[in-house]
């Protein structure tokens, strides 16, 4: 079923939700995060959306990847599933999500073509590590900045 958050939200409104979020965490060859300000609420965000009903984690991340950036990837790792109450999300709308996000990770060239096919973004750019305004991030994907600063997605993946 495609677009399931609109079909939810067709029966519940605005009321509080679960839903399944997935995000790619991209890093370029010079340790930049490549990170969307979102029209929605103007804040930075690693690309990424809810899952559609009956698809794939892995399907829904290049989908979204694809969608928000124009960026078309088949190589991802699995590097994190966050959860709880930092993972709420209000939005502009008064909507309420509570995510549950499958993070993955991928390596890409400074150079690649970033062309997004919706309207969801302002601005997509690359950033060095210590000139993102953490505070304008979403709080989940401060979480994962966090995560990966002090792991560089080493080892285990995270699960909270």
């Amino acid at each position: 079923m495609k677009e399931y958050i609109k079909y939810i939200r067709s029966m519940v409104g605005h009321k509080e939700i679960m839903a399944v979020g997935v995000c790619v965490f991209l890093i370029n060859e010079k340790e930049e995060l490549l990170l969307e300000t979102r029209s929605d609420n103007g804040l930075l965000s690693i690309p990424g959306g809810a899952l559609d009903m009956g698809e794939k984690v892995k399907d829904g991340a290049l989908r979204e990847l694809k969608e928000e950036t124009g960026i078309v990837l088949d190589d991802l790792k699995f590097v994190a599933v966050l959860s709880g109450e930092d993972s709420r999300m209000v939005y502009p709308n008064d909507d309420i999500t509570y995510y549950t996000d499958v993070c993955f990770f991928a390596r890409v060239n400074s150079d690649i073509e970033i062309k997004p096919l919706d309207n969801e973004s302002k601005e997509i750019k690359f950033y060095k590590m210590d000139e993102i305004p953490f505070d304008k991030l979403l709080r989940l994907n401060q979480r994962l900045l966090t995560i990966y600063l002090k792991t560089k997605f080493q080892g285990e993946p995270y699960i909270d």
